[in-house]
């Protein structure tokens, strides 16, 4: 019977764990001049959650709320954040959430038919994009090289994925050819789902300046600097050094 007893007890303890609640609260800095929305996810997709609380402040009962995606296995994720300049939160009096599944369209945002890149203002910060496939499997650098000419352009982005606490890195190098887009590279990604372009930078190339001009057109241009020969005859009597002939 003892035993029984005993391994309905470790049932009851390991169903316990198992069903953990999740946390959702607001929780006050020591100073009382901030307060953070935060929540877990127990599961091991993204989920969508809402977080309301009833706070004890220095003008009475305030409410406090906000939401957004959490990460699967989230512990403490912060949703958002107010600050107060002086100490204004006392004490949460209540809390209560809804987490629903994030919707596809949330998780893989389709980027792949995003409009054309924008012509770049200065050539030293051209326009890119990593861009998203549709199933959030994927992504490919964009760049569009703002030179007349086919040069070198780089790459560097992040993108957030649905996996807790990871960024995926794109970054690659490639001819880019001139007046257009080019993708540089593309890259799978296999540990849940990208989401969005969180950071990134971009370079290209400046291709090489035109030729100098000539020696002949060197030439015509000294040429020009010369005084005709009669003002040579009116300098030359004036006992002007030669020096100065050339002078404009």
């Amino acid at each position: 019977m003892k035993s029984v007893f005993a391994c309905a007890a470790a049932a009851a303890i390991v169903t316990a764990c198992a069903s953990a609640p999740v946390r959702a609260t607001c929780v006050i800095a020591p100073d009382g001049k901030s307060i953070a929305v935060v929540t877990d996810n127990g599961d091991s997709d993204e989920k969508n959650c809402a977080v309301k609380c009833r706070v004890d402040t220095n003008i009475g009962v305030a409410q406090v709320s906000c939401g957004g995606n959490t990460p699967p296995l989230a512990r403490a994720h912060t949703l958002c954040s107010f600050d107060k300049p002086q100490p204004y939160y006392r004490k949460v009096l209540s809390s209560e959430d809804t987490c629903k599944p994030t919707p596809a369209a949330a998780v893989a945002p389709v980027e792949r038919n995003a409009a054309p890149l924008p012509k770049a203002a200065n050539p030293g910060t051209p326009s890119f994009a990593c861009r998203i496939a549709a199933d959030g499997r994927s992504a490919e650098a964009v760049i569009a090289n703002p030179y007349a000419e086919e040069t070198s352009c780089s790459v560097d982005c992040q993108i957030s994925t649905t996996r807790a606490g990871t960024t995926f890195s794109l970054s690659c190098t490639k001819q880019a050819a001139a007046g257009g887009e080019t993708v540089l590279c593309g890259r799978p990604f296999e540990g849940g789902k990208l989401v969005k372009m969180v950071g990134g930078k971009a370079s290209c190339i400046k291709p090489l300046a035109a030729a100098e001009p000539d020696a002949k057109d060197k030439d015509k241009d000294d040429d020009a600097d010369m005084p005709d020969q009669d003002e040579i005859l009116r300098r030359m009597k004036r006992g002007e050094p030669m020096q100065n002939w050339m002078k404009k």
